[in-house]
């Protein structure tokens, strides 16, 4: 009885880790520990890019795509179809119809439109398109109730390389197309770091 009880204990923990592997982990840092992080990240590129800011001269609209459950949860109004430029809508200058459309009164039943039918509307944003200490290309997102806005910077390649929001900075390393890791790192006023923390894809 107590091989049994002890072999099912092996098998629901060795799941147990399996799970919590295919979700990944997030390890909290001090300000020691981050700093020993932010090397790897060149986080004062980073800072200094976020620092510079950007002029915004065009207009486009983000289809809202809510990223996959095991995805981690990021600071403000973030969502996985701003990991990379290719994920956004075109900008308005090159769409035949720039305004977003909400269901008409004329396709609804009896007043009301299913809810399957009713399209999410896009957020409208603004892009810089020139270079940036990052790469090239920053798009600003507008919060939502209340929430500050999102300032995120990409590469060259259109992969995401990080965003600032309120007094957090959020980094993404990349390992080809595939996320590796992604560091939180809250600052101070002019962006020193105070502290973060990691996320670890499994």
């Amino acid at each position: 009885m107590r091989t049994r009880f002890a072999a099912l204990f092996l098998i629901l923990f060795s799941f147990s880790l399996f799970a919590e592997t295919e979700r990944g982990e997030w390890k909290e840092y001090g300000l020691k520990e981050v700093l020993g992080r932010l090397k790897f990240y060149a986080f004062a590129k980073i800072a200094q890019s976020v620092r510079t800011g950007a002029s915004f001269d065009q207009e486009l609209y983000v289809k809202e795509t809510p990223c996959d459950q095991n995805f981690p949860k990021l600071e403000g109004n973030f969502q996985c179809a701003l990991l990379r430029v290719s994920s956004l809508e075109d900008k308005l200058a090159e769409s035949s119809d720039p305004e977003p459309k909400t269901p008409s009164a004329a396709s609804a039943n009896n007043g009301l439109t299913p809810a399957r039918t009713i399209p999410s509307i896009p957020i409208k944003a603004k892009w810089y398109e020139g270079r940036t200490l990052a790469g090239k290309g920053v798009l600003s997102v507008p919060g939502k109730e209340g929430q500050s806005d999102l300032k995120l910077f990409y590469h060259t390649d259109g992969r995401l390389s990080h965003y600032s929001y309120e007094d957090k900075i959020v980094v993404f390393d990349w390992k080809g197309q595939e996320l590796s890791t992604i560091l939180t790192v809250k600052v101070d006023a002019i962006l020193r770091p105070l502290g973060g923390k990691e996320y670890f894809f499994p």
